[in-house]
């Protein structure tokens, strides 16, 4: 299996592969939240990723692919002593190749890419109700830190 940044003429297959199903999926967990605006999900070709200097995405390929980790570095005020922050902000791997060990390699490059960046935490946030989720990132070294609260205005 090959972990890499997808090139440019793999971006249509990776929005549809991947990033699609997984916009989907996020949708169907939190529908009043996560109301999707068709245009923009047929739009998708990774360029939000791709053509920052301050984030990216890594597909993992066997040999199509077959899962994708996404995110990118933010510093913290200056208030703080703490370094840079990577963050994950998506997550996802096709649902006939789960538990075979693809998020978790995929995770690993997306907090080697933050270290190379010089980055002291990684963090992600992940929906209250995705058990399976919680339970993979906490068995990945991370911890509940915060609580996210939303309300509708």
């Amino acid at each position: 299996m090959d972990v890499r940044v997808p090139a440019d003429s793999e971006r249509a297959a990776v929005a549809d592969r991947l990033l699609r199903p997984a916009y989907r999926e996020a949708e169907a967990l939190d529908p009043a939240f996560s109301d999707l605006d068709e245009a923009v999900v047929a739009e998708e070709d990774c360029s939000r990723w791709l053509d920052d200097d301050d984030r990216t995405m890594f597909v993992a390929y066997d040999p199509e692919p077959v899962g994708v980790v996404s995110g990118g570095v933010t510093s913290s005020p200056e208030l703080y002593t703490r370094g840079k922050n990577c963050y994950v902000d998506g997550l996802y791997v096709v649902p006939e190749r789960r538990r075979e060990g693809i998020a978790g390699r995929l995770l690993d490059r997306m907090k080697a890419w933050g270290r190379e960046r010089d980055c002291e935490y990684a963090s992600l946030s992940v929906h209250v109700d995705n058990h399976a989720a919680m339970a993979f990132y906490e068995d990945h070294g991370f911890e509940p830190k915060f609580r996210s609260l939303r309300q509708r205005l």
